[in-house]
């Protein structure tokens, strides 16, 4: 048996070494990826806004929308004050009640959502031992031209990555509105560069 466990791994560590390694995608297929990702979510996030739900509705109107999207993190329900005041999972329910606006990077989004209201994406979130990479995306909530609340949707960074091909790069560095937001390896000399204009941000793609 340890013979053949031998001749098992020694033919798996040829194979390993043999098999080509998964090409990065290029400048163009990166850029379309990336703006066909978000534009599905918001597409999503659009329609959920124009149903504009109530904190007893929000779960029932999010629930066919989401229930596709790989790496979803959660969805909230916002007012316009930027409070939560509802979250689609349950495990969520301590963000209830939260005020946006203590947030610091979340100034510009706020005030910008106040006085031109329209969609946004936030850079992807550093992350901690508790709280996972993410990134996130909200909608405005339109009655009769005026701001009544935000829907807002937040996906884990690592299925963007994955969704853009980032994640089979040896290196890449997003930077959103001139900070870097997510960082891997070393870039080296000429990376590719991919630049976004996004809703209500723009990003800066550099990988390799």
């Amino acid at each position: 048996m340890s013979r053949f466990m031998g001749i098992l791994g020694f033919c798996l560590s040829l194979w390993l070494v043999a098999s080509p390694a998964i090409a990065a995608p290029s400048e163009a297929q990166l850029a379309a990826s990336a703006q066909n990702y978000f534009a599905g979510l918001f597409e999503n996030l659009s329609t959920a806004a124009g149903q504009h739900p109530t904190p007893d509705t929000f779960r029932s109107i999010m629930k066919p929308l989401v229930a596709d999207i790989d790496g979803l993190y959660g969805a909230t329900l916002i007012d316009d004050q930027f409070i939560i005041r509802q979250v689609y999972f349950s495990r969520n329910f301590l963000a209830r009640g939260f005020d946006l606006k203590k947030v610091e990077e979340l100034e510009y989004f706020w005030d910008r959502m106040r006085t031109a209201p329209s969609a946004q994406l936030s850079e992807p979130g550093h992350g901690s031992v508790l709280q996972p990479r993410l990134i996130a995306m909200r909608s405005p909530i339109i009655r009769d031209g005026v701001l009544t609340g935000v829907v807002s949707l937040m996906v884990r960074t690592e299925a963007f990555l994955k969704a853009t091909g980032l994640d089979r790069c040896q290196a890449y560095r997003i930077t959103c509105r001139g900070k870097v937001a997510e960082s891997q390896g070393e870039l080296g000399n000429s990376p590719h560069r991919v630049q976004l204009n996004l809703p209500a941000t723009n990003w800066l793609i550099e990988y390799r």
